[in-house]
């Protein structure tokens, strides 16, 4: 509860005060009175309120004696000072009038003109001034003083004439609302600086705000229990925590950032340095506990996890010793560092979202969510709210309350559309305009949201023909194909086959609690023979049935025939199950995007397979041209 003091050193003016105070609400106040006059601290230093309302020098010495307290004066109305000025003339018998006063007044000649009489002023800040100015006033010949209750005082024991300036009506009506005023703002100041102690001290982090000189001037409780120190304001910062790069960041005007220990806890300690009307005032500290920011940031990504927003792969995923590959690596890795659309083509099972999440999570983008989407799982109208979403009552048997599409749970992340090839048309130019505009509209709202995602597009090596056929957008592909990758079947890619079969049964074994069985180099010719055209996704499927099915602590030739891997495998061709060691024949075409995705020269790629440059060239100008 606020608290209001009222100073009154005469009887009238505390009557006047209390009959003021019955007419003005002044509930959830606490309004009392007391009686004192002067300067004197010992009487000055025990006054206990937020507010005191005084009038003259006793008031300007609470002001200064008690700096936190809020003084409203009670300053003279001009017919307050008038009436005394009339009395004094009154009675004067033609002499001069002395005129005390801690209140700035017009000039001597305005005053003399308006009472009709010679009036000297002497303008006083104390008791000590009051007493010179009674006797400064006598040598000017002043007969008679006007002034408070001090000056009174004086001149009785003098034996001097004087009038008493007493307060109107008027002026404690004036006194007493404006004291309300100041209690209302004043509890409003409490209010919101209550709240914003209670939003500081109950922060997850320690705070600590520093003036311009390095002074701190505020700390929360987390910030005393971090430094064991309390209270921690007017300390100096080095007497608390020492940085070298404090005024770095003052200086800079930029926020600083460094992993500290303090007291044996890691913490991430924020400089952010502040400004007030545009100038440096100083800066805020935050202590942000390290292992608290990892458990924040592992619930998140379990979060996402469990919506499927996140990915799972990266580059140490793939196992290869394929040049063509490693060169494949190398360009995403050069990919994922800029924000450019990537097409991957390749066969199914080639490992194209084992490339999309690699480079998302090589990419700044690898703390946002990544979103997949199977363009041809969906039809048209499921595909299209899936990825733009939509309002609430947008169509029949859409959710309450709408839905999110798949380019806002990507935003500022990685959107994968895998099989791109499959979009209908008409998404097709919707997704175009996303692409353009990076703006998105869910269907049956009448705004557009931004959106801030990159796209990552997978599909097989038909999209060129259905470019050609006219049924893939031309200008959508230039737009999802400025970076592209042609990823490489398994069969063109022998000396991975082994590696792979041996990492894949490795991961089953231990997944299902197996013992790991020995491959022999036999066990992997046999697996080398066979086309696959399922490519990684179907020797991963024949790896898990080794896994599962095999007794034997070492694998021949046997147990892989007992595979019946042909069986699960859908072949292109009527060719044999098991072939002769040798690499099938590859299209030209296929050739030529190999060559494309490789990044060799000519010469070096027609080395590493196995044909003439002549050959080769004769091969490409056919479909360069």
């Amino acid at each position: 509860m606020i608290k209001i003091l009222i100073v009154v050193p005469y009887l009238e003016l505390q009557q006047a005060f209390e009959e003021v105070l019955h007419t003005i609400d002044l509930q959830d106040l606490s309004v009392s009175t007391t009686h004192i006059f002067g300067t004197d601290p010992q009487v000055i230093q025990p006054l206990d309120a937020d507010i005191i309302v005084a009038r003259g020098i006793t008031a300007s010495a609470i002001a200064l004696q008690k700096p936190s307290v809020h003084v409203v004066p009670i300053n003279w109305s001009n017919a307050d000072l008038l009436s005394a000025l009339s009395q004094a003339k009154a009675v004067s018998n033609g002499g001069r009038i002395g005129l005390i006063s801690n209140e700035q007044l017009c000039g001597q000649d305005e005053l003399s003109t308006l009472v009709g009489r010679d009036v000297s002023v002497f303008q006083v800040t104390d008791q000590n001034d009051v007493l010179e100015g009674v006797s400064t006033l006598q040598k000017l010949g002043c007969t008679i003083f006007v002034g408070g209750l001090t000056m009174c005082r004086i001149c009785e024991e003098r034996n001097l004439s004087f009038i008493h300036v007493k307060t109107g009506y008027q002026a404690v009506v004036h006194a007493v609302n404006e004291a309300a005023a100041a209690a209302r703002s004043l509890e409003r100041a409490q209010t919101r600086g209550n709240l914003l102690g209670t939003l500081l001290n109950n922060a997850t982090y320690a705070l600590l705000a520093i003036n311009s000189n390095g002074q701190i001037i505020a700390g929360n409780r987390q910030a005393e229990n971090l430094f064991a120190k309390s209270p921690l304001e007017g300390l100096p910062v080095e007497k608390v925590y020492f940085s070298s790069r404090w005024a770095e960041a003052f200086n800079s005007g930029s926020p600083k950032e460094e992993l500290v220990t303090i007291n044996g806890q890691q913490c991430l300690v924020t400089q952010q340095p502040i400004s007030m009307d545009d100038k440096k005032a100083g800066f805020l500290y935050t202590f942000q506990n390290a292992e608290a920011i990892r458990r924040t940031e592992h619930k998140i990504r379990t979060e996402l996890n469990r919506k499927g927003l996140i990915a799972r792969y990266s580059f140490s995923d793939i196992v290869t010793r394929n040049p063509h590959m490693l060169a494949l690596v190398e360009k995403a890795k050069r990919f994922s560092q800029v924000p450019g659309t990537v097409l991957l083509l390749g066969e199914t099972g080639t490992g194209k979202e084992l490339f999309a999440q690699s480079i998302h999570n090589a990419s700044p983008r690898a703390k946002e969510p990544f979103v997949a989407v199977n363009c041809a799982a969906l039809p048209e109208q499921l595909l299209e709210s899936e990825l733009f979403g939509y309002t609430d009552g947008a169509f029949t048997g859409a959710a309450k309350g709408g839905k999110p599409g798949l380019f806002e749970l990507a935003h500022k992340g990685t959107l994968f559309l895998d099989e791109i090839a499959e979009m209908p048309i008409v998404v097709q130019a919707k997704l175009l305009r996303v692409l353009q505009e990076r703006e998105v509209r869910k269907i049956g709202a009448d705004t557009v949201i931004p959106v801030d995602v990159r796209i990552i597009s997978a599909a097989n090596n038909a999209i060129i023909e259905k470019v050609r056929e006219g049924t893939f957008r031309l200008d959508l592909f230039y737009r999802i194909s400025l970076l592209s990758l042609q990823l490489i079947p398994l069969r063109n890619r022998q000396e991975d086959i082994g590696i792979l079969f041996r990492h894949f049964v490795q991961q089953y074994c231990r997944r299902h609690g197996l013992k790991e069985p020995l491959l022999t180099d036999q066990a992997i010719a046999a697996l080398n023979a066979f086309s696959w055209p399922g490519n990684i996704r179907e020797l991963r499927n024949a790896a898990e049935r080794l896994a599962i099915l095999n007794t034997s602590d070492v694998v021949t030739v046997k147990e892989i025939d007992l595979l019946d891997i042909g069986s699960t495998s859908l072949q292109m061709h009527d060719e044999p199950q098991r072939q002769v060691r040798r690499k099938p024949k590859i299209s030209d075409e296929e050739l030529y995007q190999q060559f494309l995705a490789s990044g060799l020269s000519r010469d070096v790629f027609a080395r590493q397979m196995g044909m003439s440059r002549t050959t080769l060239w004769r091969k490409f100008t056919a479909l360069e041209q």
